[in-house]
């Protein structure tokens, strides 16, 4: 960074100062204490030296805006808010992040991956351009051995229904790579005893606008699920298994669109333990009989305040349920991401930015994890496979509907 200009006239500058808490990098005290929660291990990959957090936001304070992207930082950082917990001015780091990520001199650095999912999100309704006739043969398709899963012949998964009490907005794996998961979630609603459905005009419940830091991309992406569902006239949409997608559509809402939605927001595994609590939802814990270790999605758990239930409900499913240590607010990242999980090229990246996690789960000493994100399922099954760790993972909503006494 030789011979670096400071500008106070910076875009990036202007975009912050305007709140008490968050994105008040102007008073950063330059303690460090940042520094010390970075979860990235020691460790270079390649060209990727890993985030400074401290440096990130000086750099940002001081307008150096050009200086700081081509750094790479901005897309080595998991936005994990790890780093957030503890500093003293409450200043937050995806906050700063995605507005450095907004400028756009950084768009270069989006992964081609990233874009071509943008744009397929805005142009077809799903990153992967999963099509609305798609999904209509895709849904049909499980609808009609659905029967067989619940031993009910007149059981479906419906989509497009009017006035249910639920609409399901899946994970876009959920109707490509992992169907059984869809089926899964259908059996939840089944023994809920409720209305619900699908909907064909929007499946996909990823909002990478929020990655790549532009708001009215996250916006227009918000909207796409928000006007579809109250025109369908639901009372609750619930969320797949999907940290950032919970974090957008049920915290950041609001701001996002400017109104509240006409509907409440939940995910399925707080959900399915509120029909637990009710009497509804019964599970036989002897189907996993084993015990499970937790593991906190950044985005569900220390930035929307999603703790308990997924413990809750995930112990009402197996032997035990134990903790990672640290765990909840201190919580390690999986290493996937802020976005880096989308891009393809990542993994040899992905296993050293998860190695800590890896780690912590050796040292759990079980061979069983679950977690309430399908992100982290993944990137957490790849770190058990490159480390020769032998743990299984699954998520907790999965592990509910098999062990769901129907």
């Amino acid at each position: 960074m030789k011979n670096a200009i400071i500008n106070q006239d910076a875009e990036l500058l202007k975009m912050h100062n305007h709140l008490l808490t968050g994105d008040n990098i102007s008073e950063c005290l330059t303690c460090g204490a940042c520094n010390s929660r970075c979860t990235w291990f020691d460790g270079a990959v390649d060209d990727h030296k890993g985030p400074i957090p401290r440096q990130i936001v000086r750099m940002a304070s001081l307008g150096l805006e050009r200086q700081l992207v081509d750094s790479g930082m901005l897309w080595d950082c998991l936005l994990c808010n790890r780093c957030t917990e503890v500093c003293p001015m409450g200043i937050t780091m995806d906050v700063v992040v995605r507005k450095a990520r907004s400028l756009d001199m950084a768009w270069d650095l989006v992964s081609g991956d990233m874009q071509k999912g943008i744009k397929n999100r805005l142009e077809l309704g799903d990153v992967n351009a999963f099509t609305k006739e798609e999904f209509v043969e895709t849904v049909e398709w499980i609808s009609e051995e659905f029967g067989d899963d619940v031993d009910d012949p007149d059981a479906e998964i419906p989509y497009d229904r009017e006035g249910s009490k639920f609409l399901y907005l899946p994970n876009p794996r959920e109707l490509g790579l992992n169907l059984l998961h869809l089926t899964a979630m259908g059996k939840l609603f089944y023994g809920m005893k409720e209305t619900w459905t699908l909907s064909s005009a929007h499946t996909d419940v990823t909002n990478w606008g929020y990655f790549v830091g532009k708001d009215e991309i996250a916006r227009k992406m918000a909207l796409m699920v928000v006007e579809p569902a109250e025109k369908l006239g639901i009372e609750t949409l619930v969320l797949s298994e999907c940290g950032h997608g919970y974090h957008v559509l049920k915290v950041l809402l609001e701001d996002l669109i400017g109104r509240k939605p006409k509907f409440n927001v939940t995910s399925i595994p707080e959900l399915a333990l509120e029909y637990a609590k009710k009497g509804v939802l019964k599970f036989d814990a002897s189907v996993h009989p084993y015990t499970v270790a937790y593991h906190d999605p950044c985005n569900l758990a220390r930035k929307s305040g999603v703790y308990d239930a997924p413990r809750e409900l995930l112990a009402l499913c197996c032997e035990g349920v134990v903790e990672l240590s640290p765990n909840r607010e201190d919580a390690i990242c999986c290493g996937g991401g802020g976005g880096m999980i989308q891009d393809s090229a990542s993994t040899k990246i992905r296993m050293t930015t998860g190695n800590p996690k890896a780690m912590q789960m050796k040292a759990a000493g079980l061979k069983h994890l679950a977690t309430a994100c399908l992100s982290c399922h993944r990137q957490l099954g790849e770190l058990s496979k490159h480390y020769n760790l032998e743990i299984k993972v699954d998520t907790v909503a999965a592990m509910a509907s098999e062990s769901l006494l129907l």
